[in-house]
């Protein structure tokens, strides 16, 4: 396995890059999933058991919709065309109907949040190399003491003008 921040060769066992020091037990996990860490037969059994629990919420979707719609129609029949407690029934199915619009909205947003969230676990290679390179072997953190050579080749180009201008 090579580290992903500096390139430099360790072992899959290896909780650290022995160059860099950056932390590999994530990178160590990723690649032993991709390449065979989980069995075929885990693999069937988490399949059966995602499809049996979206088969068992639709399922329970589809009953808890036409029991709203049962319970906003007795409503209606009994408080609202009666004229017995007309105000009281109109409220009642404006607060059932509501509630329920809020419940879909809520279950929206986490279906949309989690699709969000396999998408982003992609790191930035930069931030990653950058919080790596400044986090010791043993989690504590350091400032890395500036270089004497950080900067010098910003000037080079002006160094090269004023040269060429004499």
């Amino acid at each position: 396995m090579f580290c992903p921040s500096c390139g430099a060769k360790n072992n899959v066992e290896q909780k650290f890059c022995r160059s860099c020091g950056m932390n590999l037990e994530q990178t160590s996990a990723s690649l032993t999933e991709q390449f065979g860490g989980v069995p075929d037969t885990e693999r069937k059994v988490n399949w059966f058991f995602n499809s049996l629990g979206k088969v068992a919420f639709g399922g329970f979707g589809g009953i808890s919709v036409a029991g709203f719609i049962l319970l906003i129609y007795t409503i209606a029949s009994k408080m609202i065309f009666t004229g017995d407690r007309m105000v009281t029934g109109i409220l009642l199915s404006l607060f059932l109907i509501f509630a329920a619009l809020s419940l879909v909205y809520v279950i929206w947003q986490e279906s949309v949040k989690d699709k969000k969230s396999k998408f982003a676990t992609v790191p930035q290679l930069e931030t990653d190399r950058e919080l790596s390179a400044n986090v010791l072997a043993d989690g504590s953190n350091f400032t890395p003491t500036p270089s004497v050579v950080e900067g010098t080749t910003e000037l080079l180009d002006i160094k090269r003008k004023t040269s060429q201008l004499k």
